[in-house]
């Protein structure tokens, strides 16, 4: 079941489950799972909407801190993870959900999933939004062939659920690809390069200059060698890259007092964003956001934890060209090694990392990203619970 995001797919698999605890067995324990790539996403897609949906007269107990449901009839809902895919094993299953299937490892199905429906002849649905073209299209291509009468397929897009205001305003906001992907699921070949919304032709401008009226972004990564910092400026919708710092066998004193050299009259001040392992990292004793600090560079923005790597990489793509054609962010061409990356930059083959290999690429690329998912985050449509209708 590849569906479009927010198109209900997760919604009807929690009432399957529900629906399926009073069904009579021959065998007086039937077990369903509700799993997601990991323990923390399974509980917060599964957890609370599966004990409200689960009618009270239904319920003999319930163990929060193994995440099950046991019913009077005697049947069990588990909530599980599949970071670690043999949870699964060990008992009999008579069905289970398998969501956002593309994230989960490729061989947890066949090794661990599939032989502990087999005892009981359990059913299973996979379902989620694409992410590539990995194991997840492989599965589903497998039901679309009709070869196998015990599978079967369905796929909807967005917005046959969503409204048509939440569509429009996704595909002003997402590059054509991650439209088709996220909102039509549309399973898009996800290897190659990473920011294929780059084109020198409409990206790189030579006529971006430093406006003395808008302070200096600083995007930083802080590997050492090299180390590389990203500068633009913004106007809220647009991005202007104009430069960029690169030192080799460095550290984050030597790159702040370089920023400072080449821009320290700029009346406007400094915002910086980076990562946020940034805040932790030390080779002094102090973070390296507490060196920035020290330096005068005091306004930082970054949040608790980096995004996932999909969602910035998205948002940088989007800021490239949109569904509507727009292009959002411009880049000097003295910036050769932020153009390097938007050019070179690949995915590793049959995974969903960034290829790391070349030691010269990515860090200006993530530098950006970080600034861009922090300001120009990809809104997901979020359904309001007050209106859900099993409440």
């Amino acid at each position: 079941m590849p569906a479009g995001r927010r198109s209900g797919k997760t919604e009807l698999s929690k009432r399957r489950l529900v629906k399926a605890l009073a069904l009579k067995k021959s065998w007086k324990d039937p077990r369903y799972f509700a799993a997601a790539p990991t323990k923390e996403q399974a509980k917060r897609i599964f957890w609370r909407d599966l004990k409200e949906l689960t009618p009270s007269r239904w319920v003999k107990r319930i163990y929060e801190s193994e995440l099950c449901i046991r019913t009077v009839m005697g049947s069990e809902l588990w909530v599980v993870g599949l970071d670690k895919p043999e949870r699964v094993e060990g008992v009999a299953w008579d069905g289970g959900v398998l969501d956002e299937f593309a994230n989960m490892r490729p061989g947890a199905w066949g090794e661990n999933i599939r032989p502990s429906l087999s005892d009981r002849r359990g059913w299973c649905w996979f379902i989620g939004v694409p992410e590539g073209l990995n194991h997840f299209k492989d599965i589903a291509d497998y039901a679309l062939s009709g070869t196998d009468p015990e599978w079967g397929y369905y796929s909807w897009k967005s917005s046959d659920i969503l409204p048509a205001g939440e569509i429009d305003s996704a595909k002003r906001e997402l590059d054509p690809k991650t439209f088709r992907q996220e909102y039509e699921a549309s399973f898009e070949g996800s290897s190659g390069r990473v920011y294929y919304a780059f084109e020198s032709e409409k990206h790189i401008d030579n006529e971006i200059t430093l406006d003395a009226r808008r302070p200096i972004i600083v995007c930083c990564d802080f590997n050492v060698d090299p180390c590389l910092w990203v500068l633009l400026q913004t106007s809220g919708v647009s991005v202007q890259v104009f430069d960029e710092i690169e030192l080799y066998n460095t550290n984050t004193v030597e790159m702040g007092r370089e920023l400072l050299r080449r821009y320290s009259g700029h009346a406007p001040g400094f915002i910086v964003y980076g990562d946020a392992a940034g805040s932790a990292r030390s080779t002094t004793g102090k973070s390296d956001y507490a060196l920035l600090t020290e330096l005068g560079l005091k306004d930082q923005r970054l949040k608790a934890a980096n995004p996932a790597v999909k969602d910035r990489v998205n948002a940088v793509n989007s800021m490239l060209e949109n569904t509507e054609g727009e292009v959002r962010l411009m880049v000097h061409p003295s910036c050769m090694s932020l153009k390097r990356d938007f050019e070179t930059v690949s995915w590793k083959e049959g995974s969903g990392e960034i290829n790391k290999s070349e030691r010269k690429r990515t860090h200006a690329s993530d530098a950006i990203g970080y600034f861009i998912e922090y300001e120009f985050p990809l809104r997901a449509f979020k359904l309001d619970r007050g209106k859900i209708f099993y409440k």
